[in-house]
């Protein structure tokens, strides 16, 4: 099975390096900087595997970015890329701030591949209608929207994730059709619609698997702000997910 593991960045910085070095892969799979060359050259990273990718290519192709920049809620358009040019049956997408403390290994080793898509915190609008991101989903001209809701239908958040091939492809045809949105909406609906599985890789929610129930990370340890410190990763809670934390 070909897996491929990729850490976002638009920086380049010693503790990014020495975060990507230590991502230890299960036998066969790889790993890559996806680097945002708006940002930072692919020369800074040295003579890791490096794929840079710009907000003006991706508009070439076809994607329809909700700003003039990929942040925020577009920087899943080069992951999609990368992994529907280089037909791998998964990708995982690991922005450069997020920290698993302990054993990458053993972290990837934690799932199976029955899930099409994987993320955290994995909802329904009922549960949380107020979120300011459900707006953002919007159809091609000439199409309608296919759920029941006034916006959208499910939600996640995405700082860590796990596409399939099969959830690469179906996401690519949507968004060169036109689809857009935060892809923390646009990810896990399309996908529910498309008849794909959408599974919770932690936490208590209806979408986690019980066997990794209130485990891998915590509403308090993957949040959008405040940051967490390098200097406190000693006294973080072993075998969890964290996110932000500070570079």
């Amino acid at each position: 099975m070909k897996v491929c593991v990729l850490l976002l960045t638009h920086q380049s910085k010693t503790t990014i390096f020495e975060h990507f070095d230590s991502i230890e892969l299960p036998p066969g799979w790889s790993k890559y900087l996806l680097v945002d060359e708006n940002s930072c050259a692919v020369s800074e990273f040295g003579d890791r595997s490096v794929v840079g990718f710009c907000h003006e290519s991706l508009v070439k192709v076809g994607y329809h970015p909700i700003s003039g920049t990929l942040i925020p809620g577009s920087a899943h358009f080069p992951v999609i890329e990368f992994a529907y040019t280089r037909k791998v049956d998964f990708v995982w997408a690991i922005e450069f701030d997020v920290q698993w403390t302990a054993s990458w290994l053993d972290f990837f080793n934690e799932f199976d591949d029955y899930a099409d898509f994987l993320a955290t915190r994995v909802r329904r609008y009922e549960t949380d209608a107020n979120w300011c991101w459900w707006d953002s989903l919007k159809p091609p001209p000439g199409a309608t929207i296919e759920w029941n809701h006034p916006n959208a239908s499910l939600a996640s958040f995405n700082p860590i994730y796990r596409l399939s091939a099969a959830a690469v492809c179906a996401l690519r045809k949507r968004f060169l059709l036109g689809w857009s949105g935060h892809n923390e909406v646009t990810i896990p609906t399309l996908l529910e619609q498309e008849g794909l599985v959408v599974a919770d890789m932690g936490g208590a929610g209806e979408f986690t698997p019980t066997a990794q129930r209130e485990r891998i990370y915590s509403l308090e340890t993957m949040r959008w702000r405040p940051e967490f410190s390098l200097e406190d990763v000693s006294t973080l809670e072993p075998n969890m997910l964290y996110h932000p934390m500070k570079h």
